[in-house]
């Protein structure tokens, strides 16, 4: 009995270990491009949108952002707050 207790007693500090480790990992994430816009814009200086994407401002609308979907949705799924106005452009600036 004493050596199904101590492998019970084992398993469950595996499983909590692996747990403390994954969360060891996270608190250890630094700063990423899609964590904010600004650290977005240190590689793509004017944004990023889909090939069709317009501009929504009543001002003069960017155009010289980068035209890539792929990069587009990649950030999106990343962080869905880089593009706030919806127009399928993420961090755009003049």
């Amino acid at each position: 009995m004493k050596s199904r207790t101590a492998a019970l007693i084992g398993s469950v500090g595996l499983v909590l270990g692996s747990a403390v480790a994954v969360t060891t990992t996270a608190e250890a994430h630094s700063v990423g491009i899609h964590d904010n816009c600004t650290n977005f814009n240190k590689k793509f200086p004017h944004g990023v949108g889909t090939r069709a994407a317009r501009d929504r401002t009543s001002g003069t609308p960017v155009t010289s952002f980068k035209r890539s979907n792929d990069i587009y949705w990649a950030a999106e799924r990343h962080n869905g707050d880089l593009d706030r106005d919806n127009d399928r452009i993420a961090c755009e600036k003049a």
